[in-house]
C-alpha cells in the first residue's frame, strides 16, 4: 500500500485532559475541583453538593489535603471542621493560581496543535519532550552531545547549544553508561544562577583545578541589587540569556552597566546534564 500523501493528510482532532498528580495522589484533579468549588462556594458542604460527593468524602480529601501539603489549603472559618464557613489559605488560593496557569497553558497549546499543518506535526513530539521538564534552575540549555572523553572514572562531555557554544558538563563514567549517552544525543543542561561567574574580559583566567572551564562572552542586560546580593541578566547571543547571583562585593568590582560586556565562568562540575528519552 502507497504511503498517503502528505498534501492530502487530514489533520487529526487533538483532544488531551491535564491530570496532575503528587505525592499519593492527593493532589489529583478531582480535588483541585473541590478546591475551586470551595472557592466560589465558602462553604464545604455547597462544594460537596457541587461535586456531588458526600460531604464525609469532602472532608475526608480536604483532610488529606491538608496532611501531605506543606501546610494547610483549606481553613473552616467557623461552625468547627469545616462544617460552617470554608476558605482557602495563600496556599491553596497559590495552588490553585499555578493549576489554572497550567489549563491555560494546555488550552493554547491544543490551539496551537489545530492550526498546524500534517508537516509541523511531526515536531510535536519533541515539542512534548521540551515542555516535560520543569525546574526552578534559570539556566537551561537544549543542545547535542558532540564529545563524550574522560578517563576510567569521570567523564567530560560537550554539547553544543544552538550552533554557537559548547558547554562541558563533568558526570562518572557509570552515568554515562547508565543513562547511555552517546554522541548525537539530545541533552537539557542546568546551572544554578548562584554558580556563575563575572569578570572583566581583561581578566586573566585563574582555575584553581586541572581541566576544563565553561567560559561564555556576555552583555549585561539587567540587574537587580540587594544587601549582599546582585542578580542579574547577561546575554550570550540574540534571545539568550544567562543568569547569575553573585556576591555583592564581586558586583561592587565590576562596576556594572548595561551593554557592558563580561565573561561569564562555571565549572563543568555545576552542569547537571538531563538526558531527552
Amino acid at each position: 500500500m502507497s504511503p498517503p500523501d502528505e498534501s492530502t493528510f487530514s489533520v487529526p482532532d487533538f483532544k488531551c485532559s491535564l491530570s496532575l498528580q503528587a505525592g499519593n495522589g492527593f493532589l489529583d484533579e478531582k480535588r483541585l475541583q473541590l478546591l475551586i468549588a470551595i472557592r466560589e462556594k465558602k462553604t464545604l458542604s455547597a462544594a460537596a453538593e457541587e461535586l456531588k460527593i458526600s460531604y464525609k468524602t469532602a472532608w475526608s480529601w480536604i483532610d488529606a489535603m491538608n496532611n501531605a501539603a506543606e501546610g494547610p489549603l483549606v481553613q473552616s472559618i467557623q461552625g468547627g471542621s469545616y462544617g460552617g464557613n470554608s476558605s482557602l489559605t495563600a496556599l491553596g488560593e497559590r495552588l490553585l493560581q499555578q493549576y489554572e496557569l497550567l489549563c491555560e497553558r494546555q488550552r493554547l497549546f491544543m490551539c496551537s496543535l489545530q492550526d498546524n499543518d500534517a508537516k509541523q506535526l511531526r515536531d510535536v513530539e519533541d515539542f512534548l519532550r521540551r515542555l516535560s521538564l520543569w525546574t526552578s534552575t534559570r539556566n537551561q540549555f537544549h543542545g547535542t552531545i558532540k564529545r563524550i572523553w574522560g578517563d576510567k572514572a569521570q567523564a567530560w562531555v560537550d554539547v553544543m547549544v544552538d550552533r554557537l557554544f559548547i558547554v562541558t558538563a563533568r558526570i562518572t563514567q557509570s552515568t554515562v553508561t547508565e543513562m547511555d549517552l552517546k554522541i548525537g544525543d539530545e541533552v537539557v543542561l542546568l546551572i544554578k544562577a548562584t554558580c556563575m561567574t563575572i569578570r572583566l574580559p581583561e581578566e586573566i583566567r585563574q582555575s584553581l583545578h586541572k581541566g576544563p572551564i565553561n567560559c561564555l562572552k556576555s552583555t549585561l542586560v539587567q540587574s537587580v541589587i540587594s544587601d549582599d546580593s546582585a542578580q542579574v541578566r547577561l546575554s550570550i547571543s540574540e534571545n539568550r540569556f544567562i543568569y547569575a547571583l553573585i556576591p555583592i562585593t564581586q558586583w561592587n568590582q565590576l562596576s556594572g552597566e548595561p551593554g557592558k560586556e563580561y565573561l561569564v565562568y562555571f565549572e563543568p562540575d555545576h552542569v547537571i546534564l538531563a538526558h531527552l528519552s
